[in-house]
């Protein structure tokens, strides 16, 4: 596995407009991930306990390439819940960041983008006197979407995680960028001040350099109101 520095966890999120636009003649772009949050919806394939909870969360993710090499890039990854505990982990051996190759330079036959395995990425932090946080996700068998109208925009994967002596196993299915499906609104108990409040149709709406494609199937999950993908990719409105 080829070795990258750390990407900073709050990334520019890049423009998602225009995708659509692509016609089926152009090549096939470079394999590559959305610079920056995507939001993860996941489904719990087995498990029980705290760690068979997860609904939906932010990812940071980065694809790392050396250009001209011919070489298949890097793909990282940061769960927000590592990167709100990294820098607090003593041991120097655990990584906010899990890291693996993709196979190829360029999508495969199926218009994907596949990484095998990536590095276990870990964090372990005491908390209350006795008490200890050990948080760890193992990402495997990645397929991010290729081709140019989805060029690494959305992809599924199956992760193993686990909370101490607790682990589950899901299937994530990513999309980028990552949005709330929130709002302000006044605050019907103490005139002008605003609450925050779940607004689905935000997932729909236009925003400066951070939009979700039009052509997405998008839903607004209610625990997190993250805006995440209706559906297993490639998912496109028709």
């Amino acid at each position: 596995m080829k070795t990258r520095q750390a990407f900073a966890w709050f990334l520019p999120l890049g423009l998602a407009a225009g995708l659509s636009a692509c016609g089926a003649e152009q090549p096939l772009p470079q394999c590559t991930v959305g610079r920056g949050e995507h939001a993860v919806r996941y489904t719990l394939k087995t498990g029980t306990g705290a760690c068979a909870r997860k609904k939906a969360e932010v990812l940071g993710a980065q694809a790392f390439r050396v250009p001209g090499s011919h070489v298949p890039p890097t793909l990282a990854f940061k769960p927000k819940p590592l990167a709100d505990l990294e820098g607090k982990d003593p041991d120097s051996t655990h990584s906010a960041i899990a890291s693996g190759d993709f196979t190829t330079e360029y999508p495969n036959a199926e218009g994907e983008c596949v990484v095998p395995q990536m590095s276990e990425a870990r964090q372990v932090v005491s908390a209350d006197p006795g008490s200890t946080v050990d948080l760890r996700y193992q990402w495997s068998n990645l397929h991010i979407q290729g081709r140019a109208t989805i060029p690494g925009t959305q992809w599924w994967a199956e992760l193993t995680y686990s909370e101490g002596d607790c682990t589950a196993t899901y299937e994530a299915v990513g999309v980028f960028p990552a949005i709330r499906c929130e709002k302000q609104a006044p605050d019907p108990n103490n005139p002008g001040k605003t609450i925050t409040v779940r607004d689905p149709e935000v997932c729909k709406q236009p925003r400066s350099g951070s939009s979700l494609d039009p052509l997405f199937p998008i839903t607004c999950e209610e625990t997190t109101n993250l805006c995440v993908l209706d559906g297993q990719p490639p998912a496109l409105v028709h």
